[in-house]
């Protein structure tokens, strides 16, 4: 068992390394941030890319400090003889960028067809700016599903194109990042 795997099954068990699967198996502690104002999706402008770099950068720096975490990629495998539409913009550059290694692999059924996903994960430390291609190409859906997730408690900066989802080690958390950065939170009731 990997380093990575090992941890990730000790503080999230059997859920998958991907923020939409975490949300929707319902784990806990999780909070949405949107990345601009009026819950726009993209950016357009180089206003809207600093407005959400400084969210990102800012809402990562209090979820994982700048102690050692874990970045990783979660890969789905395009059937053979197959072409994703989202692989024209090489979604896993991140795993080659940073030498993310296979961690452990998994098998989703869907509509009676298996698929399969692979893990990749390297241990990093977060510091502001140093993420910044990264967290753009995932702003603009052109990485796969990345998160980080710090060794110590768990806790996942999980962002994606429109927002981050958050999964905190403590409930305490999650309030006092909703009051320190309340007008960056969706007026969703659900907080999508």
């Amino acid at each position: 068992m990997s380093g990575f795997e090992h941890s990730w099954s000790q503080f999230h068990g059997d859920h998958w390394p991907i923020g939409y699967r975490l949300r929707q198996g319902g784990a806990a502690n999780w909070v949405r941030f949107h990345s601009l104002p009026q819950s726009k999706r993209y950016a357009d402008s180089d206003d809207d890319w600093r407005t959400l770099l400084h969210r990102q950068n800012a809402l990562a720096a209090a979820v994982l400090g700048h102690g050692p975490c874990w970045l990783v990629q979660t890969h789905w495998v395009s059937a053979p003889g197959t072409t994703d539409i989202a692989d024209v913009h090489d979604p896993f550059a991140a795993t080659r960028a940073f030498d993310l290694q296979l961690a452990f692999e998994l098998v989703d059924a869907d509509d009676g067809e298996l698929y399969r996903w692979r893990v990749h994960a390297g241990p990093t430390r977060w510091s502001n700016g140093r993420f910044d291609d990264l967290l753009k190409k995932i702003a603009d859906d052109e990485a796969g599903p990345t998160l980080w997730m710090a060794q110590a408690d768990g806790s996942i900066f999980a962002p994606y194109d429109g927002g981050v989802d958050l999964f905190l080690s403590q409930p305490s958390q999650v309030a006092q990042l909703k009051t320190a950065h309340k007008n960056w939170l969706s007026a969703h009731p659900e907080g999508l």
